[in-house]
């Protein structure tokens, strides 16, 4: 269940966190939360905050986020949770001390526990240790337990800054690794120029949901795209300028072309999962040089998302 307003109507356990893109370090967590839960009967909870707190540290910075409200929500019940406590990052809820933020959820919440994460702290004293918060829990007559370092196989930081790096340099297939589950982008399919009929390779123009949303760097990538009649389907996608048939300085587009489909999808919304980098953008001499890369790219595309 959602929560947004305070709820006495069990007794629960959480592990405080943004959790963005519930990557494979929150999901270890959240089964550490889940072991805790039934072993001490309590109910368990994740504490998510409805926009990012470096909105309110560093007011106008711009912070990109790995999923939106709905899907973070919907991917940690997904993961196991019962409830999640949605709660708004404000001036009153940033002055809080560790101490404070832990009585409000006791007191609001009937939280009688707490999980927390390697390195996790909060409240604006943020106490060092795990003993310190012991020490808080113990005066509130709250038990706060550590969920063992998640370490990865395959690599040396798993992290929502880390995901974002690799989106940034174009690797999702790295990314998909810490996510645990290919990179998503949903958005809603908007009126574009429509180039890419006149060549034989229509593309759906995307216009994301979230204006938040992390935009995985410039070039072509295989992808699955999940249209609105419950289909995932195969395709490439493009994100950048166009250079062949568009000035070098025109805003950068987000442009699909899924295979075998042919439907009005004008303001209807799709979810993009990102396979694979399969280039970089080129500028081609001609619109034949253009096309004869877009078929090379739509074979190599197919091959990639036979797989999936």
């Amino acid at each position: 269940m959602l929560l947004t307003k305070p709820d006495h109507s069990c007794r629960r356990i959480v592990s405080v966190g943004m959790f963005d893109g519930v990557h494979e370090g929150h999901r270890a967590l959240i089964h550490a939360l889940l072991s805790h839960a039934a072993r001490l009967d309590l109910t368990p909870a994740a504490v998510t905050f409805r926009s990012h707190p470096r909105h309110i540290v560093k007011p106008g910075l711009r912070v990109a986020m790995l999923m939106s409200l709905d899907e973070r929500v919907e991917k940690l019940m997904q993961c196991g949770v019962t409830d999640v406590i949605l709660l708004d990052f404000d001036e009153n809820t940033r002055m809080m001390s560790a101490r404070e933020f832990m009585a409000m959820l006791r007191d609001r919440y009937n939280v009688e526990a707490i999980v927390m994460g390697f390195n996790n702290r909060f409240g604006h004293d943020r106490p060092e240790g795990l003993d310190a918060y012991r020490t808080i829990g113990d005066t509130l007559g709250m038990k706060i337990f550590s969920a063992p370092e998640y370490r990865s196989n395959t690599a040396a930081n798993v992290s929502s800054s880390a995901v974002r790096k690799h989106l940034a340099a174009c690797d999702v297939e790295k990314a998909a690794i810490l996510l645990g589950h290919p990179y998503r982008l949903s958005g809603k399919v908007v009126h574009g120029k429509e180039l890419g009929r006149t060549i034989g390779f229509p593309t759906a123009n995307i216009e994301p949901l979230d204006s938040d949303s992390v935009i995985p760097g410039n070039g072509v990538y295989a992808v699955m795209v999940h249209t609105p009649d419950g289909v995932d389907r195969p395709g490439m996608l493009n994100i950048g300028h166009r250079p062949t048939v568009d000035s070098p300085y025109a805003p950068p587009s987000i442009e699909v072309n899924i295979f075998d489909y042919d439907a009005d999808l004008y303001d209807k919304p799709v979810a993009i999962d990102f396979i694979a980098f399969m280039r970089h953008e080129l500028a081609f001499d001609s619109i034949d040089g253009l096309r004869r890369q877009l078929e090379a790219d739509r074979e190599q595309a197919r091959r990639i998302c036979s797989g999936c």
